[in-house]
């Protein structure tokens, strides 16, 4: 059996420096491996998706990290993968999802998260995103991660059910996708936002073996902070409970970027020791 990662989003990272300054912290603060976040305005976006080079910034970032030791487990691609209704966005964001999955085989990592559109069924999210991907995934010897995301009722001031938001729904698009591309990707802040109706825990229950990647953070249940474990409400004996319960064999990864950010650049790195820390302290419970 492989040996589980601990592993940080680069989100939040970008104050610190370039990505190799990023990788460098990531692995002196005791990571041993990172979450390459390719979102619009990060640096990774500019160097890895708009970039005509960007397969050779690819490879020139694979092999800095090869030689601080320090691999690629997970992606994240381009946000928001589709708008339900907007035709022009969708056709213009679709490349930039194909370059998510490439550069993610170049990187060595195990699963690029990409997102459903909030506001499409479990069939439309397949047939318009996820089934065009499958190909290029395979090509790549990526797994495309599904992450369970929220929406936001402006007029109730409430949260809202989404794609993947609830166990049955998300369960109803993993039944959809072919298994040997696509894996669940559990947000376990989202999972526990108020008015989901449901927890990170029912979730993990429910998702069993489709469950193969996490992006973990805290959140104080009415803001989808992206704080450190332990620094807001979030109960994770419950969590680790399910997933000691349920076998999950994945990486524990953080996405606590918003925690990071707030730091001066001076301070990011006992941030980051910090950080590395707490995901230690999550495989140590999970390993035990």
């Amino acid at each position: 059996m492989t040996e589980r990662k601990i592993s940080s989003t680069t989100e939040g990272f970008g104050a610190y420096g370039t990505l190799e300054e990023i990788l460098a912290l990531m692995k002196a603060s005791g990571f041993t491996a990172y979450d390459c976040g390719m979102f619009n305005g990060e640096e990774a976006w500019r160097r890895l998706i708009e970039s005509e080079d960007y397969l050779e910034n690819a490879r020139a970032l694979r092999v800095y990290a090869d030689s601080v030791d320090l691999p690629c487990n997970q992606a994240h691609a381009p946000f928001p993968s589709a708008r339900k209704g907007d035709e022009q966005y969708n056709k213009a964001q679709f490349p930039p999802l194909i370059r998510a999955v490439k550069v993610s085989g170049v990187l060595g990592a195990k699963v690029c998260v990409v997102h459903p559109c909030n506001d499409y069924t479990p069939e439309e999210n397949a047939e318009k995103i996820f089934l065009p991907l499958a190909p290029y995934a395979r090509e790549a010897g990526v797994k495309i991660g599904v992450e369970n995301m929220w929406n936001w009722n402006a007029k109730k001031n409430i949260f809202a059910p989404a794609a993947c938001s609830s166990p049955e729904n998300f369960v109803k698009h993993m039944s959809l996708l072919p298994k040997d591309v696509f894996v669940a990707n559990l947000d376990i802040g989202h999972a526990e936002l108020r008015a989901m109706n449901t927890s990170a825990a029912e979730m993990i229950r429910a998702l069993g073996g489709y469950l193969q990647s996490i992006h973990l953070h805290d959140v104080n249940y009415y803001e989808d902070s992206h704080s450190l474990p332990f620094a807001e409400k979030i109960d994770y004996e419950p969590i680790i409970g399910a997933m000691k319960e349920t076998g999950y064999a994945g990486d524990i990864t953080l996405e606590s970027g918003a925690f990071i950010g707030k730091f001066p650049k001076e301070v990011i790195p006992a941030a980051a020791r910090l950080a590395a820390a707490v995901a230690a302290y999550f495989k140590r419970r999970l390993d035990g």
